[in-house]
């Protein structure tokens, strides 16, 4: 009786080994995706904020080329304006 429970015994700790070793490697496995995926949202992330001082600075143009336009067209008023005199 004393065999069998020691051969059982001896069965169960090797295959926790065993399933420990494949436990591990699972794990490993994750965290490299994981550390992966981390790094391409941290390349997401700036991308975006590239993308959005990019955005940022178009719209300060438009918005600085729509008052030079609207000057622009003062001036030309003006000029037409003094030719009808």
């Amino acid at each position: 009786m004393l065999k069998k429970i020691i051969a059982v015994s001896l069965a169960l700790a090797l295959t926790a080994c065993a399933n420990t070793d494949a436990l591990d490697a699972n794990i490993t496995s994750l965290t490299s995706k994981v550390d992966a995926l981390s790094s391409q949202v941290a390349d997401l992330e700036s991308q975006q904020q590239s993308v959005s001082a990019d955005v940022k600075a178009a719209k300060a143009a438009a918005e600085q080329a729509a008052t030079d336009a609207k000057a622009a067209n003062e001036r030309i008023d003006n000029v037409v304006a003094s030719y009808k005199k």
